[in-house]
C-alpha cells in the first residue's frame, strides 16, 4: 500500500495556528501550510485551521494587506473568517501552534491539564533550522514589507513543520 494513501486513509491530524486577532499571521500560516501539505501529498491527512486569542476581529476576513501579500506570493484566500480560541480546541486539535510567545503563554494559561498543554507546540519546533526569528512578527502596524516578510518566514518554516507532521502521521 502507498504510504501516502495509507496515511490519508487512517487517522487525520488536526493543526491549529493561533495569533492575537486571527486576521494576519495565523490565517497566513493556515494558507501557506495548506499549500505545503498539498505539495507534500498530505492534504487529505492533515486538517488545518486558525484562530486568535482575542475576539477583536471575530467574523472578519483576514487583513487586506495580508491577503495582498499572500496573493503576491501566489496563494489564494480560501474564505477564512476570524474566530477566537475555544476551550474545545484543546480536544479538537492535535497540535496548536502559536505565532509568538505571548500567544503561547495565553494558550498555556487556558490549559487545564498537562495533556492540553502538550498540544501547544514550543515556537522552536516549527521554525526552519538556522532561522534567526523564533516568533512570527506581527505586521499589523507596519507596511506591506512586513506582511511580505511574514509570508516569506512562513514559507521557509513549512518544510520543517511538514516533516514534523509526516513523522506524527507515521507514528499514529
Amino acid at each position: 500500500m502507498d504510504k501516502e494513501k495509507g496515511q490519508s486513509a487512517g487517522r487525520r491530524l488536526r493543526v491549529l495556528f493561533v495569533c492575537l486577532g486571527n486576521i494576519c499571521r495565523s490565517p497566513a500560516a493556515e494558507i501557506v501550510c495548506r499549500a505545503a501539505l498539498e505539495r507534500a501529498g498530505l492534504a487529505a491527512a492533515v486538517e488545518v485551521d486558525s484562530c486568535g486569542t482575542a475576539a477583536y476581529h471575530v467574523g472578519q476576513k483576514p487583513d487586506a494587506r495580508m491577503l495582498a501579500a499572500l496573493e503576491r506570493a501566489g496563494y489564494r484566500y480560501g474564505g477564512h473568517r476570524a474566530r477566537v480560541f475555544r476551550r474545545s480546541d484543546f480536544r479538537e486539535f492535535d497540535l496548536i501552534i502559536p505565532q509568538d510567545e505571548s500567544n503561547r503563554e495565553d494558550l498555556l494559561a487556558q490549559a487545564r491539564s498537562a495533556e492540553e498543554g502538550r498540544r501547544v507546540l514550543p515556537m522552536s519546533t516549527w521554525f526552519a533550522d538556522g532561522e534567526s526569528e523564533r516568533e512570527v512578527p506581527d505586521p499589523y502596524y507596519g507596511g506591506a514589507a512586513g506582511f511580505d516578510a511574514v509570508v516569506a518566514l512562513l514559507e521557509r518554516s513549512m518544510p520543517r513543520l511538514v516533516q514534523e507532521l509526516r513523522g506524527r502521521l507515521a507514528d499514529s
